[in-house]
């Protein structure tokens, strides 16, 4: 992307941030799809004013949606902009000639995490709101903790490995994250390897809530091995969790390990 402005056209931009500026209110504008979900749980009503176009129409309703250029975001008339460290450097450096840009880290253990929701509270103001967030998930830990061995399989073999936000959330809790032996972070899982493990508890991200019903792709097409099958008929063994929730874990962390105590029988 090339940030490539005439005097005026500059000039124009910045003149549309200064009646919020002027009013000292708070206009938020997300550019992460997750940080738009967290934004939105923990302001009032009209601070957040813009978020990503990845949300379906009837999701976070009544907020404008930019697509991720300069001008789309700076017509929002933010006062701050948060950002993610994945997002384009050189989108973050031109805002930051304009409008406050906040940063944000990727939580990958508990203590980024901490530093994630310092951050939060500091510069949404609700601290409150962010202290509740990292107690419910407290609670919802404890409430799991104990000393299983598990694992987290997604589609083509792939898991959470060493020095992933799961692994840190499975230490949390007293578990053994198998994966942690095969790599760092996003990690391709065998099948061989997943049935020598034997691990007491199987997390499967990114499927159906149906054990019998896994279509013949490719991505999915172990699934269909006895030992796998014979797994997910037992009711206490494997876990699904909503794409919803597994696709923000760090915002929704406290709904996955929910989750995680929740029998396949008895969700209707």
């Amino acid at each position: 992307m090339l940030f490539k402005f005439t005097t005026i056209s500059a000039l124009l931009i910045a003149l549309t941030t200064l009646p919020a500026q002027a009013e000292n209110k708070k206009r938020w504008v997300s550019l992460n799809q997750c940080v738009d979900i967290a934004l939105a749980r923990w302001s009032e009503r009209g601070e957040l004013v813009g978020i990503t176009k990845l949300h379906k129409d009837n999701e976070l309703s009544g907020i404008e949606r930019h697509n991720g250029t300069l001008e789309s975001i700076l017509s929002l008339r933010p006062t701050t902009v948060f950002a993610t460290e994945f997002n384009q450097r050189r989108l973050i450096e031109a805002l930051k000639d304009y409008v406050d840009v906040v940063v944000l880290p990727q939580p990958r253990s508990w203590e980024i995490y901490e530093q994630w929701l310092s951050i939060m509270s500091a510069q949404t103001g609700y601290s409150e709101k962010v202290d509740q967030h990292k107690t419910k998930l407290q609670i919802a830990l404890d409430s799991q903790a104990d000393s299983r061995s598990a694992i987290v399989i997604m589609p083509n073999q792939y898991s959470w490995g060493e020095g992933s936000w799961t692994d840190s959330m499975f230490s949390q809790m007293g578990w053994q994250n198998l994966a942690s032996t095969a790599g760092y972070d996003l990690v391709s899982i065998d099948l061989e390897q997943l049935i020598s493990w034997q691990p007491d508890t199987v997390i499967m991200e990114g499927f159906a809530d149906d054990a019998k019903s896994a279509d013949f792709a490719l991505a999915n097409i172990w699934r269909h091995h006895p030992v796998v099958r014979r797994w997910m008929e037992e009711q206490d063994k494997v876990h699904f969790i909503p794409h919803e929730t597994s696709s923000c874990p760090v915002v929704n962390a406290a709904e996955y390990v929910e989750a995680l105590g929740h029998r396949r029988g008895n969700r209707e």
